[in-house]
């Protein structure tokens, strides 16, 4: 295993363009949602690795746009998983918000993709990355639950659905949701022994004449809400802003009422002590009005999510959420 220093999520669709020109039968793409950097160092062990760095925030919504288009959150405009559209907020992955139709890799070069989860969102966010696909249909929802509470099991049926692809095709993307397990379980040694099985259809692949790649959009950490600091923040929210906060699990950002920003920036960062830092928008490069002007970024598991039932969480600028593995499988 060989490694090489790290590059921006933004540059895929370049590495993906270079893969296909010198590929010989093809080039397979494995989008493994919430896979840390660790444990593909870990487990994929026959490819050649290397390190990207996520967006910011780290999250799925602003990641895949960012790397199927190359385009940052500034130009896609969808800078976390809840924004501001119009006068509220929406949720990127579920809602339908306008979205720039920008090109992405897959659709320049006709890809067949297996969506799975994604084929079956109805928003705007999930047309923006598969326009101009061929599109093999998912597996029922209760099929695709079960998977996701399993991820050997996972695997195995992404493994099968990407053999029957495989002859029709020359980039074949498909998704393989590994983040939910994650969010209730932490990386545990199913997700370890997932990720090893598909280092070994990888290496099988690529023995076969394909270009295998993968590559994730964040990893996860273990989070502890102190309730105290969650009431805090919704304190703040009810007292001093215009609209519920918006942002990304361990990055959130807040839209205080016009003639409050600097108080509330000043409120925030004594509330949540050493849990967080906080930032304006701007200097973090997230789009307003989409994005709050004042972003609480996490520093501790005390942080206040969104969700207190998550175990581990992503979103935030540590390098475990940041670094994220691209691995390319070649004979």
């Amino acid at each position: 295993m060989r490694y090489s220093a790290p590059m921006s999520l933004a540059e895929i669709p370049s590495r993906l363009e270079d893969a296909l020109k010198s590929a010989n039968r093809g080039v397979i793409v494995l989008a493994v949602d919430g896979l840390s950097s660790d444990v593909a160092k870990q487990s994929w062990l026959s490819a050649s690795l290397s390190t990207l760095t996520s967006t910011v925030p780290s999250t799925s919504a602003t990641a895949w746009l960012t790397a199927l288009t190359g385009a940052p959150a500034d130009v896609h405009r969808v800078p976390g998983t809840v924004y501001r559209n119009g006068s509220g907020l929406v949720h990127a992955i579920n809602g339908t918000p306008a979205i720039p139709e920008l090109p992405t890799v897959l659709e320049r070069h006709g890809a067949t993709v297996l969506a799975r989860e994604l084929d079956l969102l109805e928003g705007t966010w999930a047309h923006a990355l598969l326009r101009g696909c061929t599109r093999i249909p998912a597996p029922p929802r209760h099929k695709l639950t079960a998977q996701a509470e399993d991820p050997p099991l996972l695997v195995a049926n992404v493994v099968a659905d990407l053999d029957k692809a495989l002859p029709d095709a020359r980039l074949l993307w498909t998704y393989v949701n590994i983040d939910d397990h994650v969010h209730r379980n932490g990386y545990d040694e199913s997700v370890h022994e997932a990720m090893l099985r598909l280092d070994a259809h990888a290496s099988r692949w690529a023995a076969q004449g394909w270009t295998v790649v993968a590559h994730s959009d964040h990893g996860q950490v273990p989070v502890e809400p102190d309730p105290a600091l969650v009431e805090a923040w919704d304190a703040i929210v009810r007292e001093d802003c215009v609209i519920p906060s918006g942002g990304a699990g361990r990055l959130r950002w807040l839209y205080p009422k016009a003639d409050r920003v600097e108080a509330v920036f000043d409120r925030v960062a004594t509330a949540l002590g050493a849990a967080a830092t906080v930032h304006h928008a701007a200097d973090l490069g997230l789009p307003q009005p989409e994005a709050g002007p004042v972003v609480a970024v996490a520093a501790s598991p005390a942080f206040p999510v969104p969700d207190p039932s998550a175990k581990f969480e992503h979103g935030g600028l540590s390098r475990d959420e940041i670094d994220v593995p691209f691995a390319v499988w070649q004979a």
